[in-house]
């Protein structure tokens, strides 16, 4: 027998099955090519939330522990691979939030598929992704921010990343990689790709028994094509979870939050080196020339999302909660780390 005669995920798995089967991708001693093979074959397919959580628990299970976060804390975070190749609206809106007094546990890596992964951005705006636990425990306690480096507490992932660079496509880990946060923060922002994704995504959220709430989004830009973040240009779809329960699906239109439509492309990024330059035009606020206002529309509108969870609200009063959030951008913001290179 082989790994894909027993294992084989072309369909949908049992959660015991699911489980062991990520403890087959982690063992050093599974052939490379049968775990691409795997990863390949469920790249096909929609996964299920049982599934997802299976996996998510399996690899929590060897995580290395982070301590208890505080109350309220949140992470702010997208599966990728919808290759719109934007600048890094979650992560900017997480530096952004702790501003308004919101505790933020970021947890991110650097680009698999993609042009700027959060950690690459971190890591170029002077960020120490080695900080020990300690450090970032203080981090949380004074400056209500910390960046969790995702290889450091996976490592036994670290065997797949040439794998999945190698397959080239986004894979079961790109869902994955949102709920395996070591801090387990009891609220969570969630950008999908796709929008089949909504409820398996929200249902796998549901059985974690840290959570409390949660909005995972899937948005449209201007051509219909997916992202995984809150839109300006189309629709943005939401799936509310509330203490072990998924909501009902609700959906934003930019123009009824006062959003304008943007210039075609004004989110995208080339490089690293502009992600960086709009990253600290951002911060540097609406008078500095390499601020994009498209740009603070969106970082905006995921903050608002953010702040919205923090706050226990209902969505009715988020336009007034966007206008809180675009106006502390336009008078700029240092990052919650901010060192002189990047302060505005």
């Amino acid at each position: 027998m082989t790994l894909l005669t027993t294992h084989n995920p072309i369909r949908p798995l049992p959660e015991a099955t699911a489980s062991e089967l990520m403890r087959i991708f982690i063992d050093q001693d599974t052939d490379a090519l049968l775990v691409g093979a795997c990863l390949a074959l469920l790249a096909q397919r929609v996964p299920e939330a049982q599934e997802l959580a299976a996996f998510a628990d399996a690899l929590s299970a060897v995580a290395v522990p982070f301590p208890t976060v505080p109350a309220g804390a949140i992470d702010v975070v997208g599966t990728g691979g919808d290759g719109a190749s934007t600048a890094n609206l979650s992560t900017l809106s997480a530096l952004l939030l702790p501003r308004f007094g919101v505790p933020v546990v970021k947890h991110g890596n650097r680009a698999a598929t993609g042009v700027c992964g959060s950690a690459d951005l971190m890591e170029a705006l002077g960020y120490d992704l080695s900080r020990p636990i300690s450090d970032l425990e203080k981090d949380l306690a004074t400056r209500h921010f910390a960046f969790l480096f995702a290889p450091a507490y996976h490592p036994l992932l670290g065997r797949l990343r040439e794998i999945r660079k190698r397959l080239g496509i986004p894979t079961i880990f790109n869902l994955l990689g949102p709920l395996l946060n070591p801090g387990q923060p009891p609220l969570q922002l969630l950008g999908v790709a796709r929008e089949e994704l909504l409820a398996p995504m929200a249902g796998a959220l549901a059985r974690r028994a840290s959570l409390r709430r949660a909005f995972v989004i899937h948005g449209k830009d201007a051509e219909g094509k997916g992202l995984d973040e809150a839109s300006i240009e189309g629709p943005t779809l939401i799936l509310p979870v509330t203490d072990g329960r998924v909501g009902t699906k609700l959906v934003l239109v930019p123009r009824e939050l006062g959003l304008a439509a943007p210039a075609r492309h004004a989110l995208r990024v080339a490089d690293r080196a502009e992600a960086l330059a709009v990253a600290r035009g951002l911060f540097a606020g609406a008078a500095h020339a390499d601020f994009r206002p498209a740009v603070a529309d969106a970082v905006a509108l995921q903050a608002a999302l953010g702040l919205h969870l923090h706050r226990q609200a209902g969505l009715e009063a988020l336009p007034d909660t966007l206008r809180e959030t675009r106006a502390q951008i336009d008078r700029g913001f240092p990052p919650p780390f901010a060192t002189p290179e990047v302060q505005p």
